[in-house]
């Protein structure tokens, strides 16, 4: 079974299984400290548990949410979650890296524990950066290090990083003002990390004085 299917036969009970663990709770300290707003891309959505926190913190800064995730499974279930939202919701189904997304089409994106399952995280940084508007901002979870995260590692295949690697791939990729947001207690914080940075705004060049 490939992580795809791993993803689709686990979607009927993924909310519970998260929230148990308590990751709505980890993912609502990260929102708390990340200025999301305008155009919201989710990619790697899941159930929807990241956009779910950044909605109900800054629903009236939020002008649309998109939600992407390559499970159908998955994908169905963060649908519903959002029918009622106040905001136009739309659903792709897709993962990084694909082409249905246009650069500079988000100012904020999400993305919770996706580029520890790639086999280039650093290139899907530099994706990520792309869709970013400038000025846009990402909001990261990434698996660190820790015998429970290895644990993991068994059933679902992924890596893990440490801080500081994750912060210097954050800088390669073109962001700025990249930093940790730990997790403060139970499971998240021994297994997660969450991230914020921002794609720069162009400088402006400076008008050369006319000739008199």
């Amino acid at each position: 079974m490939d992580l795809a299917q791993r993803y689709e036969a686990a979607a009927p009970t993924w909310e519970g299984k998260i929230a148990r663990l308590g990751y709505p709770t980890a993912y609502a300290h990260l929102i708390e400290a990340a200025p999301v707003s305008g155009r919201v891309l989710d990619i790697g959505c899941g159930s929807g548990a990241l956009a779910a926190a950044a909605l109900a913190r800054h629903g009236p800064r939020i002008a649309a949410l998109t939600l992407a995730d390559p499970s159908a499974g998955m994908l169905a279930d963060a649908a519903r979650r959002f029918a009622a939202a106040p905001v136009p919701v739309r659903t792709v189904r897709a993962g990084i890296g694909a082409p249905a997304f246009a650069p500079g089409a988000a100012d904020t994106i999400l993305c919770a524990h996706v580029i520890e399952h790639l086999d280039d995280p650093a290139a899907a940084l530099r994706w990520l950066a792309g869709r970013l508007a400038p000025g846009g901002r990402l909001v990261l979870a990434v698996s660190r290090p820790h015998w429970c995260t290895a644990l993991l590692r068994w059933v679902w295949g992924h890596r893990a990083y440490r801080p500081d690697a994750v912060l210097a791939m954050l800088a390669a990729a073109g962001l700025t003002g990249a930093r940790p947001v730990p997790f403060p207690a139970g499971p998240p914080s021994r297994t997660s990390c969450g991230y914020l940075a921002q794609r720069a705004r162009p400088t402006a060049r400076p008008v050369a004085p006319a000739c008199a």
